[in-house]
């Protein structure tokens, strides 16, 4: 008798710590940014998920990887013009870079032409508000 006691303790203990282990980590998964005619997102069809990243190649032999906006950025911000170009009303370059972080280009930055920008801002606050930083000085 005392071996199935055990036994069944064993079972319940087991059973509870599979449960613990179940709910302890129930993360929403993501939900891909969806982007309609009627209803456009500032940066369209890009997930917000701060770990993915894609490649695209511009040109035969180069690539470079697409940047992820976090979703604050991506309320705060908007889409580049081109490659290398922000609108107007909304000068200040935003590039999303895994070694240095989430760093703002303004029109005097040295190589600001350049830049190629994931997202564009209209000052420096809004940016540093979407969780951007100054380039840190060389020297």
């Amino acid at each position: 008798m005392n071996t199935q006691l055990k036994h069944h303790q064993w079972s319940i203990g087991l059973t509870l710590l599979a449960v613990l282990m179940l709910t302890s980590c129930g993360k929403k998964p993501e939900e891909p940014v969806s982007s309609t005619p009627e209803n456009p997102t500032a940066i369209s069809q890009v997930k917000s998920s701060p770990t993915a990243a894609t490649t695209t190649s511009k040109k035969p032999g180069e690539s470079r990887t697409k940047a992820v906006i976090p979703p604050e950025a991506e309320k705060l911000g908007v889409k580049p013009q081109g490659e290398t170009t922000c609108p107007s009303d909304a000068p200040v370059k935003g590039n999303i870079t895994k070694k240095r972080g989430n760093i703002y280009h303004v029109a005097k930055s040295p190589d600001y032409n350049k830049t190629k920008p994931d997202i564009c801002f209209k000052d420096q606050a809004t940016a540093e508000k979407a969780g951007f930083r100054a380039p840190k000085q060389a020297g």
